[in-house]
């Protein structure tokens, strides 16, 4: 926090600095760990068989690695809900936790309440877009049975 202070004087750009930052790394570590979990063996076939390093990257190690990058994006987009919603509550202009703050320093619950029912449904939202764009991605994945899905 005190660093995105410093580079950034105005709000708004230390709140999309922090937020990325925080993001970024469940993100990035998840993939990582995705992509390093995946057997050389598979990638080690595509190339004995005469494939491609490329054709290898995209029909291999992608589609391996994408229920990883799903799981570090949902994690990601957790953590990112909860900078912004804090670093709007600390030091922001605008958004639904500077108002939901400023409802509550006010002494007006109903809207508090409201900014936090707010918060909490966008992050439902955000989140289940994730896990819908993750089922759509890896449709090739074997669901468990009675899913619904």
């Amino acid at each position: 926090m005190p660093i995105a202070i410093l580079l950034f004087p105005a709000d708004e750009q230390g709140i999309v600095f922090i937020t990325f930052t925080a993001a970024f790394f469940p993100i990035m570590v998840s993939t990582r760990h995705a992509v390093r979990a995946l057997p050389t063996l598979w990638e080690e076939a595509v190339l004995t068989l005469g494939g491609s390093r490329r054709h290898s990257l995209f029909n291999v190690v992608l589609p391996g690695a994408l229920p990883g990058v799903f799981g570090g994006l949902s994690v990601g987009m957790g953590v990112a809900w909860i900078c912004v919603i804090s670093a709007e509550m600390i030091s922001g202009e605008f958004g639904v936790g500077y108002r939901t703050w400023q409802a509550y320093t006010l002494v007006d619950y109903p809207a508090t309440v409201v900014g936090m029912v707010t918060i909490g449904a966008l992050g439902w939202l955000t989140s289940a877009a994730i896990e819908l764009a993750g089922r759509r991605a890896t449709r090739w994945l074997p669901r468990a049975e009675g899913t619904g899905r």
